[in-house]
């Protein structure tokens, strides 16, 4: 096959996953709201990647980042996990009880990390004051986990900077709540979330292609950076990722690593003599666009259950 055939190949595939009709299925089918598909379809969409990537990322430098360590996927996932503990606790009700364990037993069905990693990172969130540890009054043998107020700030500046897109892409009735960083919101939205946790672990899991990349430092931080470049039709060189190895605390060495591995799945492309600019393939930039849909879609659905817990109606609008 010539290479101009190939390329038209490439297009009419990247073009087909787009429609495929299990992008437009909705993660809770009896909670209506807007499906990966639909995001995708959207016609700002394209336009509105840049700033997803910009937004939700600065939230995860190392100068930013809970515990001053470095961001992973599980680090980040275990803070979120924290608080969604914390909002469904129920101290008449043990099963709810946010201790160690049952944080660990969530990361059991993820499939991120070690138990010892947990313990490690729960012991530096403590020791920075991001999260307390205190016994159970009613069991003094356990202690439960506490996300204190800088952890709490942290978690609703993240969550504004997706409804900033969402918002964006869909004004009404917005996502006022979530925007104006409401208390309480966070409180009803992080309990809903905790109640499909699950589900979002799998439709996330379903983007195979993207899958290796959430174990590697960084990575689908560096193929969404990739897929920005996309857009003008350059070839990125592993300098120009520079400001993520100073922000995020990655290697040189570690990039490449990332570049290499996105190259064998067909992720990448290299170009120039000395293969030392990179560029998302079709297939590359139709994978980070539906890890981009997949996260909007998840949010608008949470944002949604939380207004049910709220006993607010999700077609009005929301406050500004």
């Amino acid at each position: 096959m010539t290479e101009g055939l190939q390329n038209d190949q490439d297009r009419f595939d990247a073009a087909v996953s787009r429609t495929d009709p299990a992008l437009f299925r909705r993660f809770v089918p009896e909670v209506a709201h807007r499906t990966t598909g639909e995001v995708l379809d959207h016609p700002g969409f394209v336009g509105m990647r840049r700033r997803y990537v910009a937004d939700t990322t600065a939230h995860y430098r190392v100068a930013v980042f809970p515990g001053g360590w470095q961001s992973t996927a599980y680090r980040a996932a275990a803070l979120g996990s924290i608080i969604c503990l914390h909002a469904a606790f129920d101290p008449g009700h043990r099963a709810t009880w946010p201790t160690l364990t049952r944080l660990k037993q969530i990361f059991a069905t993820l499939d991120q990390s070690s138990s010892r990693q947990i313990d490690d990172f729960v012991a530096r969130l403590v020791e920075t004051g991001y999260v307390v540890m205190e016994r159970a009054e009613a069991d003094g043998r356990l202690r439960l986990l506490y996300p204190t107020e800088p952890l709490l700030a942290w978690e609703r500046a993240v969550r504004a900077s997706y409804y900033g897109v969402l918002d964006a892409l869909y004004p009404a009735p917005g996502y006022g709540f979530a925007l104006v960083q409401d208390p309480g919101f966070q409180r009803a939205q992080s309990a809903a979330s905790l109640t499909v946790f699950d589900v979002i672990g799998r439709v996330l899991a379903e983007n195979r292609d993207m899958l290796p990349f959430h174990a590697m430092y960084h990575g689908t931080n560096v193929l969404m950076n990739l897929a920005v470049d996309h857009e003008g039709g350059q070839h990125k060189t592993v300098a120009g990722l520079d400001a993520l190895r100073e922000d995020y605390g990655v290697s040189r060495s570690h990039l490449r690593n990332v570049l290499m591995a996105a190259e064998a799945a067909d992720l990448l492309e290299w170009a120039g003599p000395n293969r030392k600019a990179a560029r998302l393939t079709p297939r590359g930039l139709a994978a980070v666009d539906r890890f981009i849909a997949d996260t909007l879609s998840s949010h608008d659905l949470t944002y949604r259950m939380a207004l049910m817990r709220m006993g607010v109606d999700p077609e009005q609008p929301t406050p500004e």
